[in-house]
């Protein structure tokens, strides 16, 4: 991997320094895996509306869950902590203007194997939703399929509890049951009634106590198809409540099945929860859930972690994407985390489903604000080892030695492993421009995708096979195809300008709308988004959607001038 990378590495690596404090004594230098902020694992959801034919949202695209459909290979670590900071600069252009890109890859690495990892005795509360829309598709059999494989590989020191919940909440197998009663629990769970998504999650939160013995310990696993429809239907208040009972020590991972789940609360929970997301599309995808990641969403490495990032002066940080923790600023931004896990893939052999599993991490668009060398950014890890008080610290500046606002002939690379980055960044930048432009014109979406497209596949024709990026391919075909079948006529780049400032060939509803013209590229961050809008790509006219587009886009308008 290392020596065929080196071959496109074509810029001098950027000058750097790193320093580290805590366990592990002197630096290292040994590639380990990666780690998973918690959140969105995957991209299931807005796969699975693109295999239906549809149109996906923009808030069924998670960057987080895209991300960690990649698997990138980890540079030389050089700390001596459990985790290492491995920041990465790549400046080239941009995979859908050609417009200069600097962008800034933070991620984080470990020594630890996924192989060799060992996770701590777990204490578990299944939540399961199976509610009335749970007989749709199967979907309580899929989520069946998946608890089965739980039971079969809990170790014999784990506790597991089942909950179920529809319009009431039924504890269905303690802790103390046998695997056998456990299995018959489940096997039992037949769909009807609402969905009383607080009281069920409230429920299993109470089985843990108020004081658990363990943050290494305790963990609630949710599984709903759903939105909620009975008790307290507020997102709001399940959010607070759950971060309250979150705050004393019990993980939430949240699991979402079928094709209406609440996305933005099973990922902000998760999220909250210092846990992951998932989301089950078949009952094989279920079992994957609870074999090969089992190891892996259950027990922290580390926690409480937090990343600053400080622009140095010539630079500006604009749009961030890969976590909506992030907290921006022109010239810095951070991140809180309440604990981060072992990413479980260790190369590119996933295929579809099982690309999740390849590691979290966060791109920041730069913009060069001068023409001097020198030093880009400064960063600083810092985290506690679960069961240890003490913090530990790693920190790395990174520089460039060009003129910042060149445009280059070739990709300058920080590292060799910024190749696959690079090209995973802009696939996603193209994915996502193309769901935000399809609320409100199908061949700015199109035109967006298509050109991303083109640069991806020149991108794949020159380097030795990227997996991820060729499976990214093979969905943008599928994306195409639905915006033809929805009325996209053209592929043309050169309406991409109009497209940013919202006036593209096929109308903007909304009058003025769009992103403030294309000198803020690209148009969009990691909180914009026009709901989770998709439609029939047989339906021949989508004018609905052009009016929700419309609203959605008065609405980003507003939020904007506040």
């Amino acid at each position: 991997m290392r020596s065929r990378l080196l071959v496109i590495f074509l810029a001098a690596c950027s000058g750097g320094t790193a320093d580290s404090s805590g366990p592990g004594g002197g630096g290292t230098s040994d590639a380990g895996g990666g780690v998973s902020f918690g959140g969105a694992q995957d991209i299931g959801e807005f796969r699975s509306i693109l295999e239906r034919g549809e149109i996906p949202g923009t808030k069924t695209l998670d960057a987080n869950g895209f991300f960690n459909e990649h698997f990138n290979e980890p540079p030389d670590i050089q700390c001596g902590g459990t985790l290492c900071l491995t920041p990465g600069l790549s400046v080239f252009r941009d995979w859908m203007t050609d417009r200069h890109q600097a962008a800034l890859q933070v991620s984080i690495n470990t020594h630890i194997d996924p192989t060799q990892y060992e996770r701590l005795p777990m204490k578990l509360v299944v939540v399961v939703d199976h509610s009335g829309s749970m007989a749709s598709d199967d979907r309580l059999e899929k989520v069946k399929a998946g608890l089965h494989t739980l039971i079969d590989n809990l170790k014999p020191e784990d506790r597991l509890a089942i909950i179920s919940f529809d319009d009431y909440v039924t504890n269905d197998a303690a802790f103390t049951t046998t695997k056998a009663q456990k299995h018959a629990a489940v096997t039992a769970l037949q769909p009807g009634g609402g969905t009383n998504i607080y009281d069920g999650l409230s429920a299993g939160f109470a089985l843990l106590g108020d004081v658990p013995a363990s943050e290494n310990q305790n963990r609630i696993i949710f599984l709903s198809d759903g939105i909620a429809t009975v008790g307290n239907t507020s997102q709001d208040a399940i959010i607070e409540m759950a971060t309250g009972r979150i705050a004393t020590g019990i993980g939430l991972t949240t699991i979402g099945v079928g094709n209406d789940f609440d996305v933005e609360l099973m990922r902000g929970l998760a999220e909250r929860g210092a846990g992951n997301f998932y989301y089950v599309e078949d009952a094989t995808a279920a079992t994957e859930v609870f074999t090969q990641e089992l190891d892996y969403f259950l027990s922290p490495i580390a926690l409480d972690l937090r990343i600053e990032a400080t622009a140095a002066p010539g630079w500006e940080f604009k749009n961030v994407v890969g976590s909506t923790l992030w907290q921006a600023a022109p010239t810095s931004g951070s991140m809180q985390v309440p604990a981060v896990f072992l990413a479980s893939r260790m190369d590119q052999g996933g295929g579809e489903p099982g690309r999740r599993g390849g590691g979290s991490m966060i791109f920041i668009h730069l913009n060069p604000l001068a023409h001097e060398a020198g030093k880009v950014a400064d960063l600083v890890l810092s985290y506690r080892v679960p069961g240890q008080a003490d913090r530990v610290t790693h920190t790395v500046s990174l520089d460039y030695q060009r003129d910042p606002q060149e445009m280059l002939e070739q990709p300058y690379l920080s590292n060799p492993e910024m190749a696959e980055r690079y090209a995973m960044y802009n696939a996603f930048l193209g994915f996502k421009a193309a769901t935000e432009y399809a609320a409100f014109d199908w061949n700015c979406a199109s035109a967006a995708l298509a050109a991303t497209r083109r640069h991806a596949q020149a991108w794949t024709a020159g380097h030795e096979a990227d997996l991820d990026l060729a499976a990214d391919i093979v969905l943008m075909d599928k994306f195409l195809a639905n915006l033809g079948s929805v009325g996209a006529t053209s592929e043309d780049p050169s309406i991409l300008d109009a497209c940013a400032a919202g006036s593209g060939p096929g109308g903007n509803p909304g009058g003025d709308g769009g992103w403030g013209g294309s000198n803020d590229w690209p148009p969009y961050g990691e909180d914009d988004g026009h709901g989770d809008l998709y439609c029939s790509a047989g339906d021949a006219n989508p004018t609905w959607l052009l009016v929700l587009g419309a609203i959605a886009i008065v609405t980003i308008r507003r939020r904007r001038r506040r």
